[in-house]
């Protein structure tokens, strides 16, 4: 039984200090600079930073951007409230800020969990840990493409296995809920934390019970919310997750059946491109070789870490989206916690000075690895200006930048805005903040042309813009560089209250023509 390691002594601290401060200025410079140089989009941080400045202001709206009527009918993400506040200090840079800092935070969690484990025999090896867990391909995908609740959830889990083995249980069911409120599908991957938990500690009755209700606890929640509370806020409309898998079936229950009865079939599916799509030859292959090189063969030492990545294995390779399978965004970020609390059991039982050796190099593989991945990878859709912060095409644009700050400042901040995906983000501190081509009651336009012109082509941004132009509704307020700013005419009259259709009635509207919105 563990003890509540004290915190490291000054000349360790300062190592770690040190660390820290290198891993988060390079997270920074990924993260926030891609901010302000508008790679950031729409989907998903110009969503959740108007959620934010909702709740700061103590509102609980539905999101002018996805357009439904209750955000809880999407996702049920109950751990904004708690950074709502910092809003009145980072503006737009909220989230990106508090998502740099739960990552370090996870990351030293991990740290004073080897030095629990080994009594503080081993801090050398806590050290190469740290370096071994923030160095992460994961981490950097996840950073490198907007803000993520998955993300900030993932890094509590080496401190729930601190309090845990610290017998620190009250803390630990701190820890635990705040992972199940943090998005529903962090609950499902409780379940399976915990049952691995119970697995490592199945000879001590006390934690093997707290694990085992944790997982019952979270189960039922994951079943209650994705069952009756998102459909009770989506207008009756199923969990819409769940229709992403179909080569297991189209419901729950056929999907449980298929896993059951065709275990060789599923086991098949986490390896092979099953939709036969060009985008999907050796994605899987290169997710797979990731995770060994991170330092995954601790995972085969010790089969209950894999038990715990069950459900994040099966999210993302069995779906019917090519984007989930590979290592580029959020998508791979639970991974990390979990090799690298897997990596701590496998050195604990070692001499200190081999125990260091052996995470040194685990470190030293993991962020090779992770380099080398920048550079080239199989999975589609990479952008490599957006993830590679050592490389000066990340802090340049083929525009300035600075000025299409200054253009956006022309926009009033009580405005009705439509704009362009890579705009929203900035705009989306406003009641209404729309993602271009759907306007509606918009009282300006802003368009970025020749760049990420999502979700229309760069003609097709063209032909509307000058329509909108030609109508005799909308007049030019700005035109520089890339940036276009309409101010409607006559604007429309401003609504009582934040209302939008149903998610199909959003869907059909997306796709309308100009005419149909002015």
């Amino acid at each position: 039984m563990y003890s509540l390691s004290a915190p490291p002594a000054k000349p360790a601290a300062r190592r770690v200090a040190l660390v820290l401060l290198i891993f988060g200025c390079a997270y920074a410079l990924l993260s926030l600079v891609n901010h302000y140089l508008f790679r950031t989009y729409a989907f998903d941080l110009g969503i959740h930073t108007q959620t934010v400045w909702d709740y700061a202001h103590l509102r609980l709206e539905p999101s002018s951007v996805v357009r439904y009527n209750n955000m809880f009918g999407d996702h049920f993400a109950l751990l904004q409230v708690l950074w709502a506040p910092l809003y009145w200090v980072f503006g737009s840079y909220t989230l990106l800020v508090v998502q740099v800092a739960a990552l370090l935070g996870g990351g030293y969690g991990l740290y004073r969990l080897h030095l629990l484990r080994t009594r503080g025999q081993q801090s050398g090896a806590a050290l190469a840990l740290l370096v071994l867990f923030l160095s992460t391909w994961g981490i950097y995908s996840a950073l490198a493409f907007d803000y993520h609740d998955n993300a900030l959830a993932a890094m509590l889990l080496p401190w729930l296995f601190y309090f845990f083995e610290a017998d620190r249980r009250g803390r630990a069911t701190v820890v635990a809920v705040l992972m199940t409120v943090s998005k529903e599908n962090m609950a499902l991957w409780l379940v399976f934390v915990a049952l691995g938990l119970a697995l490592l500690h199945w000879r001590e009755p006390a934690r093997r019970r707290w694990a085992l209700a944790v997982a019952l606890g979270a189960a039922v929640y994951f079943v209650v919310v994705a069952g009756v509370v998102i459909p009770a806020l989506s207008a009756g409309y199923p969990y819409r997750y769940q229709q992403l898998y179909s080569a297991l079936g189209s419901t729950p229950g056929q999907m449980l059946r298929t896993m059951l009865t065709r275990p060789f079939y599923t086991l098949q599916l986490l390896f092979v491109n099953h939709l036969h799509s060009p985008d999907g030859e050796f994605v899987k292959p290169e997710l797979h070789a990731m995770i060994l090189l991170s330092g995954g063969l601790a995972l085969l030492r010790r089969p209950a870490y894999l038990l715990m990545l069950a459900p994040i294995y099966g999210q993302k390779l069995l779906s019917d989206n090519v984007m989930y399978w590979g290592i580029n965004y959020q998508y791979s970020i639970e991974f990390v916690p979990v090799l690298g609390v897997a990596m701590s059991q496998l050195v604990v039982s070692l001499a200190p000075r081999r125990a260091a050796g052996v995470a040194a190099g685990a470190a030293v593989l993991a962020l090779a690895a992770t380099i080398a991945s920048m550079q080239v990878r199989v999975s589609p859709y990479y952008d490599k200006a957006a993830a590679q912060f050592f490389k000066a095409r990340h802090y340049q644009r083929d525009f300035d930048a600075t000025a299409v700050h200054r253009g956006l400042g022309l926009i009033p901040a009580e405005a009705r805005v439509s704009a362009s995906s890579p705009l929203v983000p900035h705009l989306a501190e406003r009641a209404y903040i729309y993602q271009f081509p759907y306007v509606a009651d918009a009282d300006y336009i802003a368009a970025l042309r020749h760049s990420d012109t999502y979700p229309l082509s760069n003609d097709a941004l063209e032909a509307q813009l000058a329509e909108y132009r030609a109508s005799g509704r909308w007049r030019v307020v700005l035109e520089q560089g890339p940036l276009l700013l309409l101010q409607r005419v006559r604007p429309l009259p401003y609504p009582v209250r934040r209302f939008f259709a149903s998610r199909a009635q959003v869907e059909d509207d997306t796709t309308r023509g100009p005419g149909a919105r002015q």
